[in-house]
């Protein structure tokens, strides 16, 4: 699933594991197995951190992202024996509207960015259309011809 937001990724993962019946914990070393990057390596610090009984929370809140905080606190408590299952489907939902808003947010600025090479390129070019036969009359005029 190449481009598809690293939380989701892990979501996905977990789903599919609870679906299957395993346990939330198999889901996510299933991803860390499965992707790299810099979010799996903050789900590994932290899926560290709760199997040694350690508070988890600082690394939790230093994440970027609000939708990696709540995916790994949901987690947190579907590792403690919660069922997260509904709470998860949820999240999936909120995590793909947020995908969509993002991908037309950027949809929206793309034919300003694209406007850039036409200026660079096309405007100097028009310019010398235009220029061009008032330029060749007056060197015309200037050499006596």
């Amino acid at each position: 699933m190449e481009g598809v937001a690293p939380p989701l990724e892990l979501l996905l993962a977990v789903k599919r594991t609870l679906e299957k019946g395993q346990p939330a914990k198999h889901g996510v070393h299933l991803y860390l197995k499965r992707y790299e990057g810099e979010f799996p390596a903050q789900v590994a610090r932290w899926l560290a951190l709760l199997q040694q009984g350690k508070e988890t929370q600082e690394l939790i809140s230093g994440l970027s992202s609000q939708h990696r905080q709540v995916l790994l606190q949901l987690l947190e408590r579907g590792m403690r024996g919660e069922a997260i299952y509904n709470i998860l489907l949820n999240l999936e939902e909120e995590i793909l509207e947020a995908c969509h808003e993002e991908l037309t947010n950027k949809l929206a600025r793309l034919p300003f960015i694209l406007l850039v090479p036409l200026l660079l390129f096309q405007f100097p070019a028009f310019l010398l259309l235009l220029f061009g036969p008032l330029l060749k009359n007056f060197f015309h005029s200037f050499g006596g011809g």
